[in-house]
């Protein structure tokens, strides 16, 4: 049951006329909503432009909304600007159509499939460390960021379609890019809810017919020779209720476009705090060279890497890509003794929750055995929810931290990437959160 009302409204900011709190919010996300958690507390209300915002930090709230009372609460207006990336996929779509999508697109993440897509995983980061290669005997830096993008990038191409030529790796990978890189400009910017023919605009809409164009090539083609075995797209096939056309693109696209991103950023972050930790990095070493030999880990592999895990979890509490959610309820609701109004934006953010101090000791500091089972077990289960949570938890999450698990391990034999001097990385909150303005590293070979 909800808890009763005993409070008036929520506490919380102090906006300008019409826009509300907008224009500090969006110079500095991060900054801003902490702000708002260490100066009003675990329910914060504002206005933010044309919508009533009440911002949630507490476990045991994002619990409410996720899962206890999940059905009364829907993806909300800011889904609109991600639409173009999306699609009316799993990822947006509500209710009635969503457990329906639901139940069509998950047997294509059943345990069946791992063995093919840690195939592709190796052998997607065979092909990067052959990359590495003259760079490391030359001394050249490279580019973490565009590098583990480009690599999941390759990973979930494959994964969706099969075989694919490197110039369509490219080209799509490129297009993947601009699309992304538009969105992320849009999110925080006044107009973004505009789509007028700019510039700009025209270059995002190219991009994303480059991803239809190519979308529609491959399933034509697997229509009538037959999908890749293995393959995203074979699943997608073999669903019980067969897919008209235009909604299985729109699944297609949000995992090319979902399947990369948060997993590209997560990775970024890996590499740059083991540069920072050497002696995480030192264990993990040790870990993979006790545990793999020198050969590329396989899935059984993967729960004997108990270090490796633990350190990706801790960067995934300390840098979630998916930093912001929202949702918005469909009839009023209560929480922590407030009303929460039918058809507010409620933000959920994993990078708050995960910093809460009430849960987590010393939350700023870097410490993976936070993610011992014994002091897992201790904590809310709320408490930490890279993933999302409850019944719309993400589908992959399986598939992506089996990913960046196998890909942390085959890397750390090989090379041990360090931070350039003077290089200064800030999160950048957009789509994701990822490092910026750039991660230069230095490969060195082990």
């Amino acid at each position: 049951m909800p808890a009763a009302v005993t409070r008036g409204a929520p506490p919380g900011p102090t906006g300008y006329p019409l826009v509300g709190v907008f224009p500090m919010a969006r110079r500095d996300p991060l900054g801003f909503f902490t702000d708002c958690v260490r100066r009003h507390g675990d329910v914060v209300a504002m206005r933010l432009g044309p919508h009533h915002v009440y911002l949630l930090r507490h476990p045991d709230h994002v619990k409410h909304v996720l899962q206890d009372n999940a059905r009364a609460y829907v993806k909300g207006p800011t889904v609109a600007r991600v639409r173009g990336l999306f699609g009316e996929s799993l990822t947006t779509v509500d209710n009635d159509r969503w457990r329906e999508r639901r139940r069509q697109v998950q047997p294509a993440f059943q345990p069946g499939l791992h063995a093919h897509f840690s195939s592709v995983v190796s052998r997607a980061v065979a092909e990067l460390l052959e990359r590495w290669k003259p760079l490391a005997e030359r001394g050249e830096p490279v580019e973490l960021a565009s590098e583990m993008r480009r690599l999941t990038q390759a990973i979930i191409i494959r994964a969706c379609f099969g075989e694919v030529s490197a110039g369509d790796l490219q080209a799509l990978g490129r297009a993947l890019d601009s699309a992304v890189a538009h969105v992320d400009r849009r999110l925080w910017s006044p107009l973004g809810w505009l789509d007028a023919p700019t510039p700009a605009s025209l270059r995002y809409r190219r991009a994303l017919s480059v991803v239809e164009a190519f979308m529609c090539r491959l399933t034509v083609e697997a229509r009538h020779s037959g999908p890749s075995s293995g393959t995203l797209l074979a699943a997608l096939f073999d669903a019980a209720e067969p897919f008209p056309t235009a909604e299985l693109h729109d699944e297609l696209r949000a995992f090319l476009f979902a399947g990369h991103t948060t997993t590209a950023s997560a990775l970024a972050w890996i590499w740059y705090v083991l540069s920072e930790h050497p002696e995480a990095r030192e264990r993990i070493e040790e870990e993979c060279r006790t545990v793999l030999g020198g050969r590329d880990p396989r899935m059984e592999d993967l729960p004997r890497l108990g270090d490796t895990r633990r350190v990706l979890e801790e960067v995934l509490r300390l840098y979630p890509p998916t930093w912001l959610t929202a949702r918005s309820p469909i009839e009023d609701d209560s929480l922590g003794g407030y009303i929460i109004p039918a058809g507010a934006l409620v933000l959920l953010s994993p990078y708050l929750t995960h910093r809460h101090p009430a849960v987590w000791e010393d939350p700023e500091r870097f410490d993976p055995e936070r993610f011992a089972p014994a002091r897992g077990a201790m904590r809310p289960a709320f408490a930490y929810f890279p993933f999302g949570g409850g019944p719309r938890r993400c589908i992959g999450s399986a598939f992506a931290t089996a990913e960046m698990q196998m890909i942390v391990a085959t890397v750390v034999q090989r090379y041990r990437l360090t931070l350039l001097p003077g290089a200064r990385v800030v999160p950048a909150p957009g789509l994701t959160l990822r490092p910026s303005p750039a991660l230069p590293m230095r490969a060195h070979r082990q």
